[in-house]
């Protein structure tokens, strides 16, 4: 940035800031103004720095702009501030035509200085798109991770002992998830049985019943029994109407009962003892 671009930005917006302010706030209904107002004046402290510092896109004074901005994302909302004034235009866009109108009164307004100033701000407007974009990714990501967690749980119920609720529909896709998911556990501690509880799965179909023989072998592969609970009157009836076989998997009605059988299996009385 030349020096005679610096000074007077840094005049305009140290000695013309409320000139600025009610450039910008005119583009707002009465109702919006207040906080426009207080928006606008805001954002002039940071840009302050930021031409103090030469217009860096990758300063700290531009990153603490950008922060700014973020947080009135937040305030505004996505749609708002992305969708200025419903011109499908973003707020940034707009927020610098009070300082190139005092540039143009300066008698600065040249090609080189209005490419230097709009590149500022296309490039700060860059950032935050990315970045949010990157947020929501993450933000997504997460979501997906806890929801699969919530899907399909599992608890140490006794020393050697775990328990795997299905909630929900079960596919190939998923079943390889919490294959791995259940293999891991196995594999870092001294499982011997496995309690599978099919209670809330959404239905229990042929590709259903293919899924859980897939986890049973699985466990069985990692020297661990499966013991299939949460078979209801429902599902029995699934079952027997569509003629599927669950293979040698050992069934209960709940829970409770398969930990019951499981404590009375030779060796784990005493371990209960």
């Amino acid at each position: 940035m030349n020096e005679e671009l610096k000074n007077v930005l840094l005049e305009v917006v140290r000695n013309e800031s409320e000139d600025l302010i009610n450039e910008w706030v005119k583009l707002f209904d009465e109702d919006e103004r207040d906080d426009e107002h207080r928006y606008y004046d805001d954002f002039l402290g940071f840009f302050e720095e930021c031409v103090e510092a030469g217009l860096q896109i990758n300063s700290p004074e531009t990153e603490a702009l950008k922060k700014f901005l973020e947080k009135l994302i937040e305030i505004k909302g996505e749609d708002k501030f992305f969708n200025f004034k419903d011109r499908d235009m973003v707020y940034t866009s707009y927020i610098k035509f009070p300082i190139l109108k005092k540039i143009d009164e300066k008698g600065l307004f040249t090609y080189e200085n209005v490419v230097l100033v709009s590149n500022f701000f296309e490039a700060l407007t860059s950032k935050i798109i990315i970045d949010i974009l990157k947020k929501n990714e993450t933000e997504k990501e997460m979501t997906m991770k806890e929801l699969e967690e919530r899907e399909s749980p599992i608890a140490k119920i006794w020393y050697n002992t775990i328990m795997l609720s299905i909630v929900g529909s079960l596919d190939s896709h998923r079943i390889l998830k919490i294959i791995d998911k259940v293999l891991a556990v196995l594999e870092k501690s001294e499982i011997e049985y496995v309690i599978v509880d099919i209670s809330t799965i959404n239905d229990v179909n042929s590709e259903v019943a293919r899924q859980l023989i897939k986890l049973n072998n699985a466990i069985h592969y990692m020297g661990a029994e499966a013991y299939l609970t949460g078979i209801t009157p429902a599902i029995a009836k699934s079952l027997t109407h569509l003629d599927l076989s669950l293979s040698d998997i050992k069934t209960f009605s709940t829970t409770q009962k398969a930990l019951q059988y499981i404590l009375n299996l030779p060796g784990n009385n005493e371990n209960n003892a």
